[in-house]
C-alpha cells in the first residue's frame, strides 16, 4: 500500500468525516446542555442554602454555625445568603455587596426552562456583577430565600464544564466514528475495493479470466453493482470473441474471394459466349448466367466491404418491380430444388416501377426469398409452402396529393412456422446465427441496402401461420 493511501482513499475519508460529524453534533448539543448545567448549578446552590438556613436558623444557639458557614462558602462560591421573614430581610451568611450590578433570577417558577441567552452571556462575558437567585425558604414562617452568586463563579463553572464536555465529546466521536467506520467498511468499502481491483484486472486484460467477482447474493445497491459487473464482463468477453471470429472470417473470405474471382472469371468467359449464341433459348440462358456471375463477383466484394461498414452507393434507375421480384424468387426457389416445392405468387402489378439500384434490389429480395424458402422447408401441413409478394404505393407527403413523392411498400409473405422470440431479438444483428444455422448476414445486408436507398426493411408480423417482411423503396 502506498504511503498516505489510507487518508486519500474512501476508508480514511469515511473515518475523518464520521468523527467530524459526531463532533459537529456534540457542538450543536453543547449549548442547550450548558444551559441545563447552569440551571442545575443555580438550583444546587439554592438547595444547599436551604439546608444551611435550616441548620442555622432552625436550631437556636447552634455552635457549629461558623464552621458550617465557612465550609458552605468554600464549596459553593456563594457571597451571601438572605431570607425574608415577616417583611424583613435578614442575613444568614455573608453580606450582599452594596452598589453592585445584580441580575435577578427566580427559581421558584414551576417548569422553568433553561435560559440559553443568559448562559451564552455568562460564558462569553467578563464575569463582573452578581446573580440574585430567589428560591423557596426552608425555615417555617419565612417568605423568600435569596442567594448572591458572583457571575465570575458561574463563568468559571461553565468553562470547566465546557472543557470536560469537549474532552468527553472527542472520545465519544472517536469511539462512535470507529464503530460506524468498521460497519461501513465491511458493508461498503471492502466490496467496492474488491470491485475496483477486479475492474482494474479486467481492464488490463479483458480476454483473460481476470477480475473474478463472486456474486454475494446481496439485494442492495452493492449486490446490483456486482451483478451488473458480472453481466458486463460476460457481454464484453462475448463481443471480443465475436471480434476474433470476425477477424478470422475476414481473412478467410479474403482468401476465398481471391480464388473465387479467378473461377468466376472463367465462368464469365463461357457465359459471354453463350449470351452471343445464335439460338434464342441458349442466348437467354447465357444472358441470365452473365447476370448471375456478375452478382457473384459483386457479392464477394460486398462481403469484404461489409467488415468496413462500407457499401457502394446505389445507382438508381427505373426498374419494373414485378420482373425483378420474379427473377430473384426464381433463383431462390431453384437453389432449394429437390428439398421443397414452393408455390410462387406474384401480386405486384406489372407496370409498377421503383427508382432503385437493380443489383442491390435483387440482393435485398433474394435474401428474403431464400430465408422464406428455407423456413418453409419440410413443413408438414395440409397446405403447400407458399411464397407471395404484393406492393402498393404510399404518399410521402399527404398534403402534396397525387403530385407528391411516393414510396413503394413491398410485402414478402410466407406460410412458414414463424420466428422465435430469440430470433426476433437478434434479427438484424450480423453473425448472431439463426435457428437454421445461418450467419445472420442476409437480413443485415438487406436492411442496410434498403436504408441506403432512403427506404427500410422491417418485420411486419410473425406467427405460426407465417411471417411478413415489409420493404420500403422509393417510387417514381
Amino acid at each position: 500500500m502506498k504511503s498516505g493511501f489510507f487518508w486519500r482513499g474512501l476508508s480514511g475519508k469515511l473515518l475523518i468525516l464520521t468523527i467530524l460529524f459526531v463532533m459537529l453534533a456534540e457542538v450543536i448539543l453543547f449549548v442547550p446542555s450548558a444551559a441545563i448545567y447552569r440551571q442545575s448549578f443555580l438550583q444546587e446552590r439554592i438547595s444547599a442554602a436551604q439546608q444551611l438556613t435550616l441548620a442555622i436558623m432552625g436550631v437556636p444557639d447552634f455552635k457549629g454555625s461558623k464552621l458550617l458557614n465557612q465550609s458552605f462558602m468554600d464549596d459553593t462560591n456563594v457571597t451571601a445568603v438572605m431570607q425574608k421573614k415577616e417583611g424583613m430581610t435578614e442575613s444568614v451568611l455573608g453580606i450582599a455587596p452594596p452598589g453592585a450590578d445584580y441580575t435577578v433570577i427566580d427559581m421558584r417558577m414551576p417548569g422553568r426552562l433553561p435560559d440559553i441567552g443568559a448562559t451564552l452571556a455568562a460564558y462569553f462575558g467578563d464575569g463582573s456583577g452578581y446573580l440574585r437567585v430567589k428560591g423557596r425558604p426552608s425555615v417555617p414562617g419565612a417568605q423568600e430565600l435569596e442567594v448572591i452568586i458572583p457571575n465570575a463563579a458561574v463563568k468559571q463553572a461553565l468553562v470547566e464544564y465546557c472543557h470536560r464536555i469537549i474532552g468527553l465529546s472527542f472520545l465519544i466521536a472517536i469511539f462512535t466514528g470507529l464503530l460506524i467506520y468498521l460497519a461501513l467498511r465491511r458493508l461498503i468499502v471492502l466490496p467496492l475495493q474488491r470491485l475496483a481491483l477486479a475492474h482494474g484486472d479486467f481492464r488490463a486484460d479483458p480476454e483473460r479470466l481476470a477480475g473474478h467477482v463472486t456474486e454475494s447474493g446481496r439485494r442492495d445497491e452493492i449486490g446490483i453493482l456486482e451483478r451488473e459487473f458480472i453481466d458486463m464482463k460476460s457481454d464484453i468477453r462475448g463481443a471480443l470473441k465475436q471480434k476474433d471470429r470476425l477477424a478470422t472470417l475476414g481473412l478467410a473470405v479474403a482468401k476465398i474471394n481471391h480464388d473465387l474471382r479467378n473461377v468466376l472469371t472463367s465462368a464469365q468467359l463461357i457465359s459471354d459466349r453463350l449470351a452471343t449464341d445464335s439460338e434464342e433459348r441458349v442466348r437467354r440462358m447465357g444472358e441470365r448466367l452473365v447476370r448471375a456471375v456478375d452478382r457473384g463477383v459483386q457479392l464477394c466484394t460486398a462481403t469484404l466491404t461489409y467488415s468496413k461498414s462500407n457499401e457502394d452507393a446505389p445507382k438508381p434507375q427505373t426498374i419494373r418491380l414485378a420482373s425483378l421480384l420474379g427473377e430473384a424468387a426464381g433463383d431462390a426457389i431453384t437453389a432449394a430444388r429437390g428439398r421443397s416445392i414452393v408455390d410462387w405468387v406474384n401480386d405486384v402489378p406489372t407496370d409498377l416501377t421503383v427508382n432503385a439500384d437493380p443489383d442491390q434490389t435483387y440482393r435485398i429480395f433474394n435474401n428474403l426469398f431464400r430465408n422464406a424458402v428455407q423456413a418453409m422447408n419440410g413443413l408438414e401441413r395440409d397446405t403447400s409452402p407458399t411464397l407471395r409478394v404484393d406492393a402498393k404505393p404510399v404518399l410521402i407527403d399527404e398534403e402534396a396529393g397525387e403530385a407528391g413523392m411516393k414510396d413503394i411498400i413491398i410485402r414478402v409473405i410466407d406460410n412458414g412456422p414463424g420466428l422465435s422470440a430469440d430470433a426476433q431479438n437478434t434479427l438484424f444483428k450480423p453473425f448472431t446465427g439463426t435457428a437454421r444455422g445461418g450467419t445472420g448476414l442476409g437480413l443485415t445486408i438487406s436492411r442496410e441496402l434498403a436504408r441506403a436507398h432512403g427506404g427500410d426493411l422491417r418485420l411486419e408480423s410473425t406467427s405460426e401461420a407465417g411471417t411478413v417482411f415489409a420493404v420500403v423503396l422509393p417510387g417514381q
